[in-house]
């Protein structure tokens, strides 16, 4: 993402965030640190940490270290553009005192791989990802490329728990919390009780935090969060489901024609839904079903492949894989032709698997006729949603999405929001197949699976998801102002013309740093 700005461009732009910064951090009072990530080649995702670390900063006066480097595998792998020189000049601006090299320490380590759970578990998705691959593969602990990635996860834990050794650690700000570069920083703040804030990469400032007087322990992160936010909702949201209904339809209007990710895959035409009535959606329906050979009077039932390789194991899931929730699923429906079944593949399905899993659970199953497999993206917003009767997934963004249109969900494991009320979320493997059988069956006979206070939780998800937590700042662009000299130039206007008193960030930062809330909100929903 770096190579794409012009070097005029960005030399401006870190003079003028050199300057902004050093008229508007206090200086620290004692030896207090906050550890900050920039393992990601793409400048969005770390200025989102670098500007919510310096908020912190603005509250809690303190050096800033900021961690970065590229192994080579993740090079290989994702970050081929990664240029650790522009991470450190872009860190060094916003007012760094130091940027650690981390791989390059690691590599200089020689301490041996324990057999510790922690880090298997760590090694096991991290391994995944980088393949590409859906599940290990047979004999993988001999593999050298894996005892490779085990000793680099030894030595990452041993390096992050030195960090937070002193005890002078304020807070640690990550862009992701999965993987051994990222989450092994995460496991080793929660060991000794740190802050973590989890910025997103969509919005203009969103970010999630954990902090340790809320942290049972008893959960992964994700896992943790899921409660927490779960919780907002219930006490602060749904609440003033009335005062909020209209901005919640405007909201939901909104991720009716794809203005903004999740589903960010989507574009033009194919991402928009216009469907206005149960009418146009039984006439669209009849054409849908007729391109795949279905049956108009049998209900459907679309099941949406993951990215198999990605995180996996970091939040509650039913069994034992995203692959393996996938093709059980597929045996079952092959097994079960009073319904019709939908199997569509990740829409990015290139970037998480090298295997060719979608292709090879399709192909097991092409003589089934009430089976059906697809590219996502062959299938408009438009003719899915006319199709659906009933989604499945495991955490896939699309749980809170159908629910919002009127369409019913079941969910195999925990997603961000699975706790406010929008989706089924189903507790074990046999909960999970008696739960699709019981719904094939009450759409079968008419009924409807979706409430009405369901509808209104999905839309009004919508509306935190979007809107509520997403500070609008100028200090962090929208997500879409891009390519990179347009971001550099808007924020050297920013760093130029705009003053810092009031500024959005710091005020949402504040509320949130001092009330230990686990979401940046928008405005004070207390009040």
């Amino acid at each position: 993402m770096w190579l794409n700005a012009n070097s005029k461009e960005l030399q401006w732009f870190l003079e003028s965030a050199q300057v902004y910064w050093e008229k508007n951090l206090p200086r620290p009072a004692d030896d207090a640190v906050i550890l900050v990530e920039a393992f990601h080649q793409d400048i969005r995702v770390n200025l989102r940490n670098l500007a919510f670390a310096n908020a912190i900063r603005r509250l809690h006066p303190a050096r800033m270290v900021v961690l970065t480097g590229v192994e080579e595998q993740w090079q290989r792998t994702l970050w081929s553009g990664f240029d650790i020189g522009k991470v450190r000049d872009v860190s060094q601006a916003f007012a760094a005192s130091e940027v650690i090299d981390v791989w390059d320490r690691v590599r200089k380590m020689t301490e041996p791989g324990a057999p510790d759970q922690l880090l298997l578990d760590y090694t096991d998705a991290t391994y995944c990802r980088l393949a590409k691959v859906p599940s290990l593969p047979e004999g993988y602990r001999d593999r050298a490329d894996y005892r490779l990635r085990h000793a680099y996860a030894t030595r990452l834990f041993k390096l992050y728990q030195g960090l937070f050794e002193p005890g002078n650690v304020v807070a640690l700000v990550t862009s992701h919390v999965d993987y051994d570069q990222w989450g092994l920083a995460v496991e080793s703040a929660r060991r000794a009780g740190v802050p973590i804030i989890h910025t997103q990469q969509t919005g203009c400032l969103k970010a999630y935090g954990l902090f340790p007087e809320n942290d049972t322990g008893t959960e992964t992160f994700r896992g943790e969060l899921t409660r927490q936010i779960g919780d907002v909702f219930e006490t602060q949201v749904w609440p003033r489901r009335e005062e909020l209904k209209p901005i919640a339809e405007l909201v939901a209007w909104r991720a009716k024609v794809n203005l903004g990710r999740p589903s960010w895959w989507r574009g033009g035409v194919t991402a928009s839904v216009d469907l206005n009535n149960p009418a146009e959606r039984a006439r669209l329906r009849s054409h849908v079903v007729d391109r795949l050979g279905f049956d108009p009077d049998r209900p459907v039932v679309t099941v949406f492949n993951h990215a198999v390789s990605d995180a996996l194991g970091t939040n509650r899931e039913l069994f034992p894989s995203l692959a393996d929730w996938f093709s059980d699923t597929a045996a079952y429906a092959a097994e079960h032709p009073e319904a019709q079944w939908l199997f569509l593949d990740h829409p990015s399905q290139a970037l998480y698997d090298s295997t060719g899993f979608f292709d090879s659970v399709a192909a097991k199953y092409k003589k089934v006729k009430h089976l059906a497999f697809r590219p996502s993206a062959t299938l408009s917003k438009n003719a899915l949603w006319s199709l659906t009767d009933l989604g499945v997934t495991v955490r896939g963004s699309v749980s809170n999405e159908l629910p919002a249109y009127g369409i019913p969900v079941i969910q195999a494991g925990w997603s961000e929001w699975s706790s406010c009320g929008l989706s089924t979320v189903v507790d074990d493997q046999d909960a999970y197949w008696k739960t699709l059988e019981q719904s094939i069956t009450a759409i079968r006979d008419g009924a409807d699976l979706v409430t009405e206070e369901q509808v209104r939780r999905a839309r009004l998800w919508l509306w935190l998801y979007r809107s509520g937590t997403d500070v609008v700042t100028p200090l962090v662009p929208q997500w879409e102002v891009w390519p990179a000299d347009v971001l550099l130039k808007t924020m050297r206007a920013t760093f130029r013309h705009i003053e810092a008193d009031s500024d959005p960030l710091f005020t949402a930062v504040e509320r949130m740093w001092t009330r230990k809330e686990p979401m940046l909100t928008r405005t004070d929903f207390r009040t």
